[in-house]
Parts: C-alpha cells; structure tokens; sequence
C-alpha cells in the first residue's frame, strides 16, 4: 500500500537499476518493457529513511493509527493494541514479509496473504503490495489519471496464493509511483481497488497522503466496504542496531 506514498522522478530512478547512468540515458521512460517498470515503482519507496504516522481509517469514528518507518532496506508498518508490527524486506528483488506480534517473530504464510488486517479492507497482500513481485508483468495500454500518464501493466498470479488471479496496476511514468490497482479473481471479476486520492509535502517529503481502497462484490459489482489508508505527518526516526534484519 506504500508504493505510491513518496512522489520521485522516473529518471532518477531509473539510474538505480540501470548499472549506470550512461546505460539509463540510453534508454527513456516510455522504451521500459513491463518488468523495468515493475522495478521502478519497488524502488520509488527505498529512497528515503524516515518515519511517519497514519491510520487505517472507515467512516469518520473507526481509526486504527499506525507508524510507517521505510528504509532503503525494508518498509515497516508498526500497531498497537495489541502490538503488531508488518515488515517487508526491499533489500533484494525476492519478496520476503514477515510479522511480529505477542511470542512470535516469523514469515507471513501463504495461507494469510488474503486476510484482512485489523477487520480493514486491507489485507496482507495489499500492504505489502506482494503483485509488484509477480513475474512475467506485460504493459497493456495506457491512461491518464488525474492529468498524469501511467502504464496500465497486468500481472497473474503465479502461485495461487492470496485473493487475485489477476491485478491491473496503473504506474505513474513520472514518478514511478502507483496511482491505482484492480485485482480480479479467477473469474475475472473485479474484487478490489485502491487509487490514490490526494498528496502533500511532509517536511521534505512529497507524499500521497490519502488513498481508498475499496471491496466489490464480483457478482453485482457492488461495492461492499471501503477503508483510508492516511498519513498524517512524520514522526521522530529512531533506528536500533537491529532494525531491518530478517534472520
């Protein structure tokens, strides 16, 4: 869910991945295959090392806060009440989530990827964003929203895993950020959306400081619930030694 939280340029990312930056010059923004592109909306949330605080938010009464803590190493999503912490690792390409709660320090499992978290519409494969990992991504088309040009890519499901079969990801060319997804189910019917609503600057920061994310029934295409993810401002940045370790 964090992906499109910091707003970059797509050529300063691009540098990153490219080897060098000879290697990005040759190459422009809109000759990335769907892979790269993939890759670029990764990297757009390692830049920085910074906390924040936010909430998971349904009406105007239902708050469930939060601090998020990323790192070029990993992003954190800390709760209390009881204490829960969701971590991903970003220090490679392989997707590694793991969770740490009351006598337990572990990976996610499979089986949980699709479960809601805190009763929220979010669950486990959105925070982490576990689609941006899926390979064989093709691009199939384009759009604009809210005056930006994005890719539109498409990714399947390789594992079974989780609620999608299928997840459409529109990918802001500018910033490498994501500005919306659709995942579908087996059937092709649309269970899911999240889309960007609104940024701000925190600080030094460009960030999407709103975003909803919605649940549809797949039969009527009614929408069923819906959940804000909001951030509010930065909070102190505190590192211990041991914080981005995965043993």
């Amino acid at each position: 869910m964090f992906s499109r939280l910091l707003f970059t340029t797509g050529l300063a990312l691009l540098t990153l991945f490219s080897g060098s930056r000879a290697q990005a010059q040759q190459k422009s923004i809109d000759q990335l295959n769907a892979d790269e592109v993939l890759r670029l909306v990764r990297y757009s949330y390692t830049l920085y090392d910074r906390d924040f605080v936010g909430q998971l938010r349904q009406g105007m009464t239902d708050k469930i806060p939060f601090t998020l803590s990323l790192q070029p190493n990993y992003i954190r999503f800390k709760f209390d009440n009881p204490p829960q912490v969701i971590h991903l690792n970003t220090s490679n390409d392989q997707f590694f989530l793991k969770e740490v709660v009351a006598g337990s320090d572990a990976p996610v499992p499979p089986e949980r990827y699709g479960q809601k978290i805190r009763g929220t519409d979010v669950t486990y494969d959105d925070l982490s964003m576990r689609f941006l990992y899926w390979p064989e991504a093709k691009i199939v088309g384009e759009d604009k929203m809210k005056t930006r040009d994005c890719w539109v890519v498409r990714v399947r499901n390789p594992d079974g895993h989780g609620q999608y079969a299928t997840v459409d990801i529109w990918v802001d060319k500018g910033s490498g950020g994501l500005m919306r997804m659709v995942g579908y189910n087996a059937q092709g019917k649309a269970i899911k959306r999240f889309e960007v609503l609104h940024g701000k600057k925190l600080d030094d920061v460009w960030m999407v400081d709103e975003m909803r994310v919605e649940t549809f029934d797949p039969q009527s295409g009614k929408r069923l619930s819906h959940t804000y993810l909001e951030i509010l401002d930065t909070a102190p940045t505190v590192r211990a030694k041991e914080e981005g370790k995965t043993e």
